[in-house]
Order: structure tokens, then sequence, then C-alpha cells
């Protein structure tokens, strides 16, 4: 069985046995996607309770990275191939899907692609070593326009480098351009131009990455996270939050 959610933001309270009925007839070969924005940030001991408590969870839970992650710290964790793709593994049953990847998972083949563009940087990227650090991020709260700090709460990682977006096409065309199921956390630029029109940045070169891999490839149904809401916008494409459907 595959299921899938969507941002978790490091809490996983809909994943236990009372918000998650099905997983009490789930083992560790039945999975569960999180579609970014996973929730993996600073080394605290509240974050490793919760990395360890979905590691006695009945299922295995995968996630791909989303634009809130902390890609310093995912650089430092060894990448390994699972299922026919790269991976790092938080925990044994805890696993990160990498950008560009194919996976053969429960017999069915997995897309996964990551990243996203922050929508909610109106005022701008600080500097951690900025001496009017405090004095800008007080005066941010003040006016309500949001703000994030370079390695603390924003990383330029959070949209892919060529390199990640040529092994992804490549990654397919081994795979004769053909899966089950797509996973990102970013939609392809139609659906976004489409759903969320003042989201729709030029800049964003990771949404019209995601429209070619659309146009190019057959598959039977795109699930995406990043923009908090849960909406099945047509036969093959799924916008997910809180929900968690199973697909397979």
């Amino acid at each position: 069985m595959i299921y899938v959610t969507g941002d978790t933001h490091g809490e996983f309270m809909r994943l236990d046995a009372i918000e998650f009925e099905a997983q009490a007839n789930m083992t560790k070969q039945d999975y569960l996607i999180i579609c970014g924005d996973f929730g993996y940030g600073r080394e605290t001991k509240v974050q490793n309770n919760w990395f360890d408590w979905l590691e006695k969870r009945n299922f295995t839970t995968l996630w791909v990275d989303g634009n809130h992650e902390n890609f310093d710290m995912l650089k430092q964790i060894e990448v390994d191939e699972w299922n026919g793709g790269n991976v790092q593994f938080i925990r044994p049953s805890v696993i990160h899907l990498m950008r560009g990847q194919v996976f053969t998972i429960d017999g069915c083949k997995i897309f996964t692609f990551g990243g996203a563009r922050c929508h909610d940087i109106q005022g701008g990227i600080l500097e951690p070593d900025d001496p009017r650090l405090e004095e800008k991020l007080h005066a941010s709260r003040l006016l309500s326009i949001p703000v994030r700090v370079d390695h603390v709460s924003w990383w330029k990682e959070e949209q892919p480098i060529e390199e990640e977006m040529a092994e992804g096409i490549k990654n397919l065309a081994a795979h004769q351009n053909q899966v089950d199921y797509i996973i990102t956390h970013e939609c392809a630029a139609d659906t976004k131009k489409e759903l969320f029109p003042d989201e729709y940045d030029p800049h964003d070169h990771l949404s019209p990455y995601l429209q070619k891999i659309k146009e190019t490839t057959d598959f039977k149904l795109w699930v995406f996270g990043h923009y908090h809401d849960n909406m099945e916008i047509n036969d093959r494409e799924v916008l997910i939050h809180d929900q968690i459907i199973r697909i397979w």
C-alpha cells in the first residue's frame, strides 16, 4: 500500500493511529509519502523525538524536500541507493527521496522531484550577520511583510540546479518516460498559472521544468503539496495538504 499526504512542517500528529487509522493494517513494506516541507530543520531534541516516533510507526515514511528544509544539514547526510534511486536515510524507515529519481516501490514506478520557490519573502532575504537584523525582523513583523534569513529560514537550494534537472530527464528516459506516479512539492507551470496566478514568478525555473516533465512523461497521477489546500484538479493531478489518500 502507498499513501500520500502534504506538507507536515515537522508536526506529524495526523500520522498517529487515531488520525491515520489505515496504519493498523500496514507494515514497514507499506509506505506514506509526504509531498515536501517535511520539516527537516535544526538539530533539536524535539525534532529527533519526532523522527524516532515516525520510525516506530507501522509504515515506512518517505518524503520529498520542500522549500523549507534545512539544506545545510541535508548536505551532511550520506546518499545511498534504494529501490532504484538516490535517497538519504534519516532513520531506517524515514527516507528522503531525492530530486529527479525514479523509484520502483511496491511494484509501481514513482518519479520524485522536491523543491519550490518561497512565496512568503516579499520583504526579501536578510543576511544572518547583518548588524540591523533584529531591527529589520521587528519591522517586518510590525508591517506584516514576511522576510527570510539566509541559512536560517531560507536556502538557495530550495530551487534545483541544472544537474538535478538533467538527472531527472535522464532517469525518466531510462524508463521510456513512463511512470505510474509523480510526487513533487511544486506543480507544473500551466497548473500553477491556472490555480495560483498571483504565485507565478517568471524567475522560477522549477515549474517550467515540471511543465516539460508533464508534457513528455506518461503517468497515471501527479500529487503535489506546497499550497496548503486539498484539491482534485483533474483526473491526473491532485493538490494535497492535510488529507491522506491512498494511491496504490
